[in-house]
């Protein structure tokens, strides 16, 4: 199962890598790793609960607890050579969960001592391991660490598990049926092998057997497992792309794209490129994100929301990592739809001297170049002023849209979608003047207009009211502010950029209106 990830320990060990970082918080996993590839030699623990121990048996060995990290460490650098034998002959020392020391001056030091020793002194034979649930390196030691991060199982790997898990737990295999496997195995998808094992544990337990009504409660405990990762988050999507009014061009081209996604291996094997996504640029409130959300329940995919500025760490490489571990997410839940919400703030300006920025939009870059997985990326962006040239080039999007404020003929679309959510509640629809409703709104976005309804129906119920009108609706409409004048000076940049980066129209193929 863990195959690639013991290998890499394994070339790790051989070339006499100093310190070895492994990020995964199923510790029996680690220990099972480390065992498998040192084998029968010395491995002494530290960890802040019980101090220094023999690695295998857990016991407390020297001083026990009372030996700080800081004393251990300062043990293994000074250890003397005796008679051309060095005394701590080929030891690894295994520091768990030292995160919240790492940062102390004399610590990194050490690290730093024992790295270069291990490195120059061919007598002196300690390898570091650090073994922590999170992943945390100053920048002083980083260039002495090789990182060994988790991937996640792919689905014959989650078959294996789910086999095992049915084996350990001596269910009957016969009631397992091949229709629940299917049902179960994509919501499995994107979660490490412990908290697969974790997750067949709560569906066993709630009910006592493994079947496809499991599905639901697995759904649920993902959620909340992908939104922990603090990177991502997997969103609810009950939006469709009849919800969405006007950008007409936009629709019809998200429709066309989820034809190949919803028939992926055929439209590959046929030669259709691998889609990337679709960038989306505009004013807010005017449905980037309710596009988004609406091409999930189109591709029939899970929708995921990066948050770009989770992304950003305190330490060398944490930027980085937390972005590799979202792609990583990302493409073991494929097919998906990834969604970038205002990708600007983490891009804009990136050209300048911020180096980890530099970095992170160099490995971003490369991904959607070069990616091959059914990861739809969605990236939608409220301010167009500072984005790199890079961003915008073909070959990273499919498809570069401009968001617009809605013209005349959307403003009466967006009112028959907001108006239509209203039937069937208690409150009663009069005969609408759409026209006249979308004449008065030049300017509002679809946020502006999906207010005035909801303030319109409001203003009914608290007049005891139950008819909505087209007048009660112009009144409100009266009493809106909208975004044109708002953000006034903001629409105009909006509209000279548009124009100069002749980006697609997502209402008319017209590049004007």
């Amino acid at each position: 199962m863990r195959n690639k990830w013991s290998d890499t320990f394994g070339k790790y060990i051989d070339v006499n890598i100093p310190i070895i970082y492994i990020c995964d918080f199923d510790f029996a996993r680690v220990d099972h790793l480390i065992l498998g590839k040192i084998g029968d030699k010395k491995i002494t623990e530290w960890n802040p609960a019980t101090g220094t121990t023999d690695f295998r048996t857990k016991h407390q060995i020297g001083m026990g607890k009372e030996q700080s990290l800081e004393s251990l460490l300062d043990e293994k650098y000074n250890c003397e050579i005796d008679k051309g034998e060095v005394i701590s002959r080929e030891q690894y020392v295994v520091l768990r969960e030292i995160q919240d020391f790492i940062d102390e001056p004399a610590i990194k030091t050490y690290l730093q001592l024992i790295a270069q020793r291990r490195l120059y002194d061919r007598e002196y034979n300690t390898t570091l391991i650090i073994s922590s649930s999170v992943r945390k390196i100053p920048e002083e030691i980083t260039r002495y660490v090789s990182f060994i991060d988790d991937s996640f199982p792919n689905e014959v790997e989650i078959s294996q598990l789910i086999d095992e898990h049915i084996e350990e737990n001596q269910y009957d295999k016969e009631k397992f049926k091949d229709e629940d496997r299917e049902a179960i195995m994509p919501s499995l998808k994107g979660l490490s092998p412990f908290e697969i094992d974790r997750m067949l544990d709560m569906a066993m337990s709630s009910n006592g057997t493994l079947s496809k009504e499991d599905n639901e409660m697995i759904l649920r405990q993902k959620k909340s497992m992908v939104k922990s990762s603090g990177v991502l988050e997997l969103i609810d999507s009950p939006a469709k792309i009849e919800d969405i009014g006007g950008y007409d061009v936009l629709k019809k081209y998200l429709k066309d794209k989820s034809k190949i996604y919803n028939n992926f291996p055929k439209a590959v094997s046929f030669g259709v490129s691998v889609p990337k996504g679709v960038f989306l640029v505009g004013m807010p409130g005017c449905g980037k994100s309710l596009a988004a959300k609406a091409a999930a329940t189109l591709f029939n995919a899970p929708l995921l929301k990066m948050d770009m500025g989770s992304m950003m760490g305190k330490y060398v490489g944490e930027s980085e990592a937390n972005l590799r571990k979202a792609i990583l997410i990302a493409e073991a839940v494929a097919p998906c739809v990834l969604w970038i919400d205002e990708i600007e703030k983490a891009f804009s300006g990136v050209n300048g001297n911020n180096d980890i920025m530099t970095r992170m939009f160099g490995y971003f870059l490369s991904w959607m170049q070069d990616k091959q997985s059914a990861v739809y990326v969605i990236a939608t962006a409220n301010n167009a002023n500072n984005l790199p040239p890079e961003l915008k080039r073909k070959g990273r999007f499919d498809e570069i849209f401009c968001i617009n404020l809605p013209n005349e003929e959307e403003c009466k679309s967006i009112f028959e979608v907001q108006i239509g959510k209203k039937k069937g509640k208690k409150c009663k629809i009069d005969s609408i003047d759409y026209s006249s409703l979308a004449k008065r709104t030049k300017g509002f976005n679809g946020a502006d207009i999906e207010s005035v309804v909801n303030e319109a129906v409001e203003r009914c119920f608290l007049k005891d009211e139950s008819k909505i009108t087209t007048k009660v609706i112009l009144d409100v409409i009266n009493d809106t502010k909208s975004i044109s004048m708002s953000c006034e000076e903001d629409i105009k940049k909006m509209d000279d950029i548009f124009k100069k980066s002749n980006f697609r129209n997502a209402s008319t193929e017209s590049s004007k209106k």
